[in-house]
């Protein structure tokens, strides 16, 4: 911990722990002032911003939920029925009204702020009152005049000293800092080489430092204020801090990277299986482990036996737990529409859980692509949609239609044209629907709203191999798939479904599934998520071509926010085998030109040899070149050669010899010697030999 401020340098022998233990000569705080003015000023000021920006706009969290512009920058269409409108407009007022807990939080976040203002005004008042940086002063520290003379400076310096002598104080540590600060100013005023260091140094030991610290203030460096910093310490360092982090760390472990608990995504695991469909999604959902961490109230028992009678259960349970049977009965209210039924607290809860359900529903979809059970993803992905719209998983389309109850579904059963599906009813003019449907004026207007609103996808797809004529097996083939959006206009994107019944905005997502036609196991072949809402988009998926023939694959594009807007597209494609084509690769000029360009190797190669045909035509032209010992350039050349030769000879030898023939000249032989010379001392007398 550093303990000062500001140090006047020179002074290296009352800045040490031995004499002075509790305090520090020349001891200033003004440093702590402005690091306490400059911590707070980072966090209030943009903190009050913050602050009174919520204060007079609506919160971040509409622009969140209901943004006016798609993340491309294109403006999004927003549904205009009259349910949509008010849900948007409930949001809005949401936002700018005070609840009570807002209102709490409020209060204490200006009860905060008022208190760090405070501070800062406060210190900034305390540091005003240091006019500068302290020094070191001996009038100052003498208590006496700058006119003193030096009766008046030895009279004050004996005064001081009295009161202040260590003898005197034996248990305040303070005097005997503050005698060594007297018998230093008394020195600076008296003796002269210590005036003239005081003069130009400004301490009387000479040219010294300042060092500068953050540190606390000096009321807490007294010995009364020991424990307090010292518990202050121990509890923020000891116990918040590993705390904060241990928190952070036990609540981020729980969940995966998509938001959901891991818990969750074992259990789903488990439970989902190739025979799974959309009956079984809402025991799924309500046995997941966001849904048992929701609180049961005891009141909830005599409510739920209420909505439990007035609900129709598809499928047998199979958890018995409360909390699950619980949420269970919720879900299926929601999807058969019973929300009459339900107390504020009941659908607080459904509103809770429906907001855990996009999670959840998203990880039962990827489930069961991962292990391509294209039956099991298609009912996951129904199951999201009659959550988005509360459809029974036996419901007809048309009740997603606004206003739209059984007598008016008979409607359409009865007609001259039967009306069964959702685009039947989209394909409709505007006076044909109304005399379907028989609805009042303001009911129709909602009614054509929605229309407008789902309108009408054109999505086109076709199969190649990227650069390729043709198709063959252990191709990479790209199926790629455009979508359109007709009902929008140049500039507009798809803003959030019409799902009244949802608590939170619902932005449309498709997925494109490519199953293999034919097969009895539906297997995906590739599948992708699409969450862009522009108007027109383009999608890739590939796949590997490992079947020689005619094969035959089918896309299909499935809307997870309505239902009966799904499209099944055929794709036929023949895959000839490897060895029936013979590809080459396509030749370009620039690659025919670095052809004929030799490569680093033989750039470098090619210098080596050029040096050597320019010694040989130097040779040619010039004659051969004679040193100081009348040896021309080819006797060196093939002594050289001569003498490689005998080394190589050596190298392969089991025994020495004693004479050498060389470039079919006689030498004479060299007697070995029995006087331990080696092999070189032969070497030497052969090559002195060759040289007569």
């Amino acid at each position: 911990m550093v303990v000062g401020a500001f140090r006047s340098g020179g002074f290296r022998d009352s800045f040490t722990k031995d004499d002075a233990k509790d305090d520090i000569l020349g001891y200033d705080d003004t440093a702590f002032y402005y690091f306490v003015i400059s911590v707070l000023t980072c966090v209030a000021l943009p903190w009050t911003i913050s602050v009174v920006t919520s204060v007079f706009k609506p919160r971040q969290d509409l622009e969140k939920d209901f943004p006016e512009k798609s993340p491309e920058g294109t403006k999004l269409r927003y549904c205009a029925t009259a349910a949509m409108a008010e849900k948007v407009q409930d949001v809005r007022k949401a936002a700018r009204s005070f609840t009570k807990r807002t209102a709490l939080s409020c209060l204490i976040k200006a009860s905060v702020l008022c208190l760090i203002w405070a501070g800062i005004f406060s210190t900034g008042m305390e540091l005003s009152q240091h006019k500068e940086i302290k020094k070191f002063d001996p009038f100052d520290i003498l208590e006496v005049a700058p006119t003193a003379n030096g009766p008046q400076i030895k009279r004050a310096y004996r005064k001081l000293s009295l009161v202040y002598h260590p003898d005197k104080n034996p248990d305040d540590p303070m005097a005997a800092s503050r005698f060594i600060q007297i018998t230093k100013a008394y020195q600076a005023l008296t003796d002269e080489n210590s005036k003239r260091n005081w003069e130009k140094y400004g301490n009387p030991d000479g040219p010294g430092t300042t060092k500068v610290g953050i540190g606390l203030p000096r009321f807490l460096l007294q010995k009364e204020h020991n424990f307090m910093i010292l518990t202050a310490f121990f509890v923020v360092l000891i116990v918040m801090v590993p705390m904060t982090f241990i928190c952070y760390y036990q609540n981020s472990k729980n969940y995966a990277a998509n938001g959901v608990m891991i818990e969750t995504l074992q259990f789903l695991g488990y439970y989902i299986n190739e025979a799974t469909r959309a009956k079984n999604g809402p025991e799924l959902l309500a046995a997941c482990a966001e849904s048992r961490c929701m609180i049961a109230r005891p009141s909830d028992n005599a409510h739920i036996k209420q909505l439990a009678g007035q609900v129709v259960e598809h499928k047998k349970r199979v958890f018995t737990l409360p909390i699950v049977m619980k949420n269970q009965f919720l879900v299926w209210a929601h999807m058969q529409r019973r929300h009459h039924l339900m107390t504020p607290e009941l659908r607080q809860d459904l509103d809770e859980l429906l907001g855990h359900s996009i999670k959840v529903t998203q990880a039962m979809i990827e489930i069961a692509c991962m292990r391509e059970w294209f039956a099991t993803a298609q009912a996951m992905i129904d199951y999201r949609r009659c959550l988005v719209q509360a459809l029974d998983v036996k419901s007809s389309q048309l009740l997603q239609i606004p206003h739209f109850k059984e007598e008016h579904l008979e409607l359409c059963r009865t007609a001259k044209d039967p009306i069964t599906t959702l685009p039947e009813f989209l394909a409709m003019d505007a006076p044909a629907r109304k005399a379907l449907t028989k609805l009042n004026p303001e009911e129709l207007l909602d009614v054509e709203a929605f229309c407008s609103h789902v309108g009408d996808r054109v999505i086109k797809a076709h199969i190649e191999v990227e650069d390729e004529g043709e198709i063959v097996v252990g191709d990479v083939a790209t199926v790629t798939v455009q979508m359109f959006w007709k009902h929008l206009q140049k500039g507009e994107a798809q803003g959030p479904a019409h799902a009244p019944y949802f608590p939170e905005p619902k932005f449309e997502e498709w997925w494109l599934f490519l199953v293999e036609a034919g097969s009895s196991s539906s297997r995906i072949v590739h599948f992708e998520r699409v969450l862009d809402t522009e108007r027109m988009l383009e999608e890739q998926l590939r796949f590997q071509v490992t079947k020689a023939g005619e094969n035959k694959l089918v896309l299909h594009a499935m809307c997870d926010s309505y239902a009966g807007l799904d499209q099944r597209i055929e794709l036929t494609y023949t895959a000839r085998a490897e060895d029936e084509v013979e590809r080459k690769m396509p030749l370009f000029e620039d690659d025919e030109d670095l052809d004929t360009c030799p490569t680093l190797f033989q750039q470098w190669m090619g210098d080596l040899q050029g040096d050597e045909s320019e010694e040989e035509e130097e040779e040619e032209e010039g004659g051969e070149e004679v040193d100081s010992t009348g040896e021309g350039r080819t006797t060196r050349r093939a002594r050289r050669k001569e003498a490689e030769d005998k080394e190589c000879c050596k190298s392969h030898s089991s025994s020495t010899s004693a004479g050498e023939v060389t470039s079919g000249k006689s030498e004479a032989g060299v007697e070995e010697k029995s006087n331990g010379k080696d092999d070189d001392s032969v070497s030497g007398s052969d090559d002195s030999g060759s040289d007569d």
